[in-house]
């Protein structure tokens, strides 16, 4: 390994000889960065950039790189000179075959003005070109079930069947004048993933509480479930009680039980029936996992099998005009359809965003480069390319209507769903609030429903142009030059657009010091703790545009044999981000607003432009300094040094932005976390507790909003309060 004399650039290049030597596990281009000093990849399987569940960017691959703490989305991905960049979250647009690739090169620290979009690394990607030689490949690489052994937290050995084939070919269209290459890859994954959980035992969906999770009776004596219909006394509320049969007591008005013993059985008037039929339902919970000993930390295990079908290819042509001009043309094509398991046959699922679901993945990129010679001092290059990438979620209840079959009112918006009110379909294209609402039940327990943000469309264009002028004047490489991307970023999503609960086990508790309770029991009760829901007006997909001009100046000063400085100057001008219908607002601190709130609030077409109010920075100048000396005179050692600014010109904000707010968005939130609290107005504790301290029943559902709502009358309220002791 030489040592680099001439500039403070920290990186590593890597070649196509290494490309092909060196073992990449499911032959992923992006693992050959981590060669690079400083730079790491996550290595969590549930990381957002790292193939989580939850990730529709990361499921061809891992796009997760850091280099001295930058953050893991945060790198420039060039491919030919072209962005290839997926803008919500900073993911890769094209995942070229390693076999397309000629050089990978990372560039870390100190590099020229030419580039640095970002506020992390940038990468270069160059694909190969034919020669005057017919050069080609074929491969097939497979891993099989039968090779593997079982992982350490599965119950039985996973299913992995892993094929990758393909082949490259490159050659002569006419001798020493155009040159053509084209690869492809198509993979072909069945992965069996290892779930864990705790669901609720077939007792427990009936109410009775008696028994642990795993089934054993709980010791004579122990109280969990309390009657939250009960006045919470010195001692908190009363626990339920049952008849000598062993039976719940009979059920008052008011909802409490005046006689009976003591027990952990709900009586059936007071279970909530939209959670009951949750409960019993075939399609939600599972039954625990026959044989799960007591004490295992779970009692249900299944290994679902997740499923990944990519195909991808790369074409480019070369051309010789003559000794002093060439240019290239480049397509590439990526689409992979993914089905990620939620862990369970239904609607469970670990997390708020971890259900069953469908991925698709279409990436395009296309890259057009002209070189010119002027002479032996002074080159040429311009560069213009296209880049798409769109990834779309389905969950697993899409289009079933299924919160609105299950009687909760308010959940489902669209037309198509039995009971939805008139004029409130967001889409005509997925269908938005058509599912099963999200549910936390907590505690041990998995959660319940369709993930957050699904359906989820993200779509990216950026079109790209460049050009860079090399000169070379005596001691100085200078170079001069500059590019434009036109970005656009077209969202298609409604955060919680099903609503979303999170249950506690403050409702079956006993309003005293955080005795007793189960999350379970709340959830049967039809008690939630937040009630969340989230509404769009004028189309739930929106489509931001923005735009980026850099222009750069690079001097590379010679000053001596053992001196060389690099000095150069880049402006990141990057215009305020827009809504292509003008589907956004903004609030304005304007101290002297005459009539608030409405003047605060910038709405395009009323009181501002399509900016509301987010000004264009001209001070985003990135400067670089750097040096590289050779204090002994020889190429054997050199210390290098730098100093340089940069600016994130790409991050928006990704799924969430300005659009979400009135009159294009509105989110109804309720709140019941409270301690001592009553589950109704009509119960017999309603009049010893506070107006806020009453349940959220999921039997009342969500707050509608029929219309827009008015940014003038939009209101909140925080409201605090303080239970005293006893």
């Amino acid at each position: 390994m030489s040592v680099q004399t001439s500039n403070p650039t920290l990186g590593q290049v890597i070649t196509s000889q290494q490309v092909a030597d060196l073992p990449l596990n499911g032959r992923d281009f992006v693992q050959l960065a981590t060669l690079t000093p400083g730079t790491v990849q996550e290595t969590n399987p549930n990381s957002f950039f790292n193939g989580g569940p939850s990730s529709e960017v990361s499921t061809r691959g891992s796009y997760s790189l850091s280099v001295g703490g930058s953050r893991a989305q945060s790198t420039d991905w060039l491919f030919d000179g072209n962005d290839n960049n997926e803008l919500t979250a900073g993911g890769i647009s094209i995942l070229p075959s390693i076999d397309a690739i000629q050089e990978f090169k990372v560039l870390t620290y100190n590099y020229s003005a030419e580039y640095g979009t970002r506020a992390g690394p940038t990468v270069l990607v160059t694909t190969k070109s034919g020669a005057n030689q017919l050069h080609g490949s074929l491969f097939e690489f497979f891993r099989n079930t039968s090779l593997d052994a079982r992982s350490y937290f599965a119950s039985s050995r996973e299913k992995f069947n892993l094929n990758q084939f393909g082949g490259a070919l490159g050659g002569p269209i006419k001798k020493d004048k155009t040159f053509f290459f084209l690869d492809y890859q198509g993979r072909r994954q069945r992965k069996g993933v290892a779930f864990n959980g705790f669901v609720p035992t077939a007792a427990m969906r009936t109410g009775d509480f008696s028994s642990d999770l795993y089934g054993v009776p709980l010791s004579a004596g122990t109280q969990v479930v309390f009657n939250p219909y009960s006045i919470v006394g010195a001692n908190g509320r009363d626990p339920f009680r049952c008849d000598g049969a062993g039976n719940p007591s009979p059920v008052a008005a008011n909802g409490t039980q005046a006689t009976g013993t003591p027990c952990n059985k709900l009586p059936p008037a007071l279970i909530n029936p939209i959670t009951q039929q949750i409960m019993l339902g075939a399609n939600f919970y599972p039954l625990p996992t026959p044989g799960i000993a007591p004490g295992s930390g779970f009692n249900f295990s299944d290994v679902p099998v997740r499923k990944l079908d990519e195909g991808e290819f790369d074409v480019r042509l070369d051309h010789n005009f003559s000794s002093k001009d060439t240019i290239f043309a480049r397509f590439s094509y990526d689409q992979a359809t993914n089905f990620i398991p939620g862990g369970s046959p239904g609607f469970a699922e670990p997390s708020a965003f971890a259900s069953t679901q469908n991925i698709t993945n279409r990436g395009r990129n296309a890259a057009l480069s002209e070189t010119h010679i002027f002479s032996d001092r002074t080159v040429n290059q311009i560069s213009g390319g296209f880049n798409r990438i769109f990834n779309h979620i389905l969950s697993f209840g899409d289009r079933s209507c299924e919160a609105a079959k299950l009687g909760i009112p308010g959940a489902n918006l669209d037309s198509s769903c039995p009971g939805a009110p008139t004029g409130l379909t967001q889409s005509t294209k997925d269908c938005v609030s058509c599912g099963m609402t999200a549910t936390i039940v907590g505690g041990p327990y998995w959660g319940l429903g369709d993930r957050g943000f699904a359906p989820f469309q993200g779509g990216t264009n950026v079109f790209m142009i460049s050009d860079s002028l090399d000169m070379i004047r005596g001691k100085h490489d200078i170079r001069v030059g500059g590019q434009v991307r036109a970005q656009q970023m077209n969202v298609l999503t409604n955060a919680f657009q099903d609503g979303f609960c999170v249950l506690t086990n403050l409702w079956s508790g006993s309003g005293h010091n955080f005795v007793g309770g189960d999350n379970a029991a709340d959830f049967l009760l039809g008690l939630n703790s937040l009630a969340i829901h989230d509404q769009t007006f004028r189309g739930a997909a929106t489509g931001r545009r923005w735009k980026l001009f850099r222009p750069y100046v690079q001097d590379d000063w010679r000053v001596t044999p053992n001196l060389t400085l690099n000095l150069g100057l880049a402006w990141a001008f990057v215009t305020p981000i827009t809504e292509a219908q003008n589907r956004q607002a903004n609030f304005d601190f304007n101290s002297s607003c005459s009539t608030p709130p409405g003047c605060n609030y910038l709405i395009p077409g009323k009181n501002s432009d399509s900016r509301v109010g987010i000004e264009l920075d001209k001070t985003a100048l990135e400067p670089r300094i750097g040096f590289a000396w050779k204090p002994f005179g020889s190429a054997r050692t050199a210390v290098r040094g730098g100093y340089a600014i940069f600016h994130d010109s790409s991050w928006n904000q990704g799924g969430q932005g300005l659009w979400e707010n009135p009159p294009f968005f509105a989110e109804s939130g309720q709140f019941a976390f409270t301690v001592g609290g009553c589950a109704s107005p009509t119960a017999a504790c309603a009049g010893s507790v506070g107006p806020f301290d009453f349940g959220l029943n999921v039997s009342n559902g969500f707050p509608i909003f029929n219309q827009e709502p008015d940014p003038a009358t939009f209101e909140g309220t925080i409201q605090s309060q303080t239970r005293a002791a006893g």
